[in-house]
């Protein structure tokens, strides 16, 4: 398994430049057929390598070897107690493990706004999704990952995404905000309520089960909002602001703190060994951002660029030529610059932040083009916090 997973990153991180897409360029937008064709078919291809490989391994054994790095988003159940086919397969695809995710994130949006009236039908109607599901794709009743499972991998994706986007038709309103919320932001929802002690810690990471739901209506009602058990935009961005400033102790006297009250501290959250600042990114998706004012510019890695660009917040006329940048180990790389429409850590909101894109594996900073933006910046290591003051007045903000 080692050996496979070594040779599985070496493929991400190559597969793209193999079909023109360098992994530290923006793609061309929107994407030309021949490279949509190319990734189609280096996919095919690795499907076919990797059930190759479990017909040489005599199959992916059910055991605690398939559990992925921890990096993995998804799915929505313990692998550890997969038996069957169809399940085995989930949590050994990290494709399917994220879109089984996203799918419960659809389904449990649904429960809740369905309400008591429609959630036995619903219910019957998921259970019999998932039990239709082996016939229609082929995959016996039980046993291992033989090549026969492996080759139903792409009609299970089909499936599961066609029964997603029913059930999304069928939202409205802040249901629909939480099911077609990115599962990075919706996990970090669950932990900052977990973390200010309304759910419980036990939940399934990215799963809004009805503990998750009795958790949002206790602190609807501890913070007089309407009780609908639903994480629609404006509740998520209240519950990640009320998160973030709880994790900053309150210090000092009342008149250190009216001196320091053009100042604000933002809580930043442990990252490896260093620590990192969550940044909502052109009002659409919120990542950790390691501050680093040894970097000129912002840093965003590739897929997060992708992901914004299909959610429509950047355009080709964003990108404003390339930059040479000079590493910490002194070695330099030539990288895309592009216009960020804005940038909001705690309640600051930077426009027109100049970011530099960053190759698929690379990690979010925080660099100078932000920073030089305030009058001062501090990193608060006793509060763990970064502390930003007001924000300068510029005359061209390109």
């Amino acid at each position: 398994m080692h050996d496979l997973w070594e040779s599985q990153k070496q493929w991400v991180l190559s597969y793209a430049t193999a079909c023109g897409v360098p992994p530290d360029q923006p793609p061309p937008i929107p994407v030309p057929a021949s490279v949509k064709e190319c990734f189609k078919r280096a996919g095919e291809a690795r499907v076919t390598y990797i059930r190759s490989y479990g017909q040489r391994a005599g199959g992916i054994p059910a055991t605690s070897s398939l559990q992925e790095p921890s990096s993995q988003i998804g799915p929505s159940f313990d692998c550890s107690k997969a038996v069957r086919p169809l399940t085995l397969l989930i949590c050994a695809d990290p494709g399917l493990s994220r879109l089984d995710l996203r799918f419960n994130q659809a389904y449990w949006a649904l429960y809740q706004q369905v309400g008591t009236d429609g959630q036995s039908e619903l219910k019957r109607d998921d259970n019999e999704f998932i039990a239709r599901v082996p016939e229609q794709c082929g995959l016996p009743q039980s046993g291992g990952l033989t090549a026969e499972v492996w080759q139903a991998r792409d009609c299970v994706e089909i499936a599961y995404d066609r029964k997603r986007q029913a059930w999304l038709a069928r939202l409205t309103g802040a249901a629909y905000q939480e099911a077609v919320r990115p599962l990075e932001l919706a996990i970090a929802l669950q932990r900052d309520l977990q973390r200010l002690g309304f759910a419980p810690a036990s939940l399934v990471g990215g799963v809004y089960s009805p503990a998750m739901r009795a958790g949002i209506e206790t602190w609807q009602s501890a913070r007089g909002l309407p009780m609908t058990g639903l994480l629609g935009d404006t509740d998520a961005r209240a519950l990640e602001q009320e998160a973030s400033s709880a994790s900053v102790p309150n210090l000092g006297s009342a008149r250190e703190q009216e001196e320091e009250e053009p100042n604000e501290a933002v809580a930043m959250q442990r990252a490896g060994e260093t620590y990192a600042v969550p940044v909502r990114i052109n009002g659409a998706i919120t990542l950790r951002f390691i501050v680093d004012s040894g970097a000129a510019d912002v840093l965003i890695p590739a897929d997060v660029v992708l992901t914004l660009a299909r959610a429509g917040t950047i355009a080709p006329g964003d990108f404003i030529g390339d930059q040479t940048y000079t590493l910490g180990d002194g070695s330099t790389v030539k990288s895309a610059r592009f216009v960020l429409r804005e940038l909001q850590v705690g309640d600051q909101v930077i426009r027109n932040v100049i970011a530099g894109l960053g190759s698929v594996n690379s990690v979010p900073l925080l660099g100078q083009s932000f920073l030089s933006r305030f009058t001062s910046w501090t990193l608060d290591n006793e509060r763990h916090a970064l502390v930003l003051g007001q924000q300068r007045q510029v005359s061209n903000e390109n």
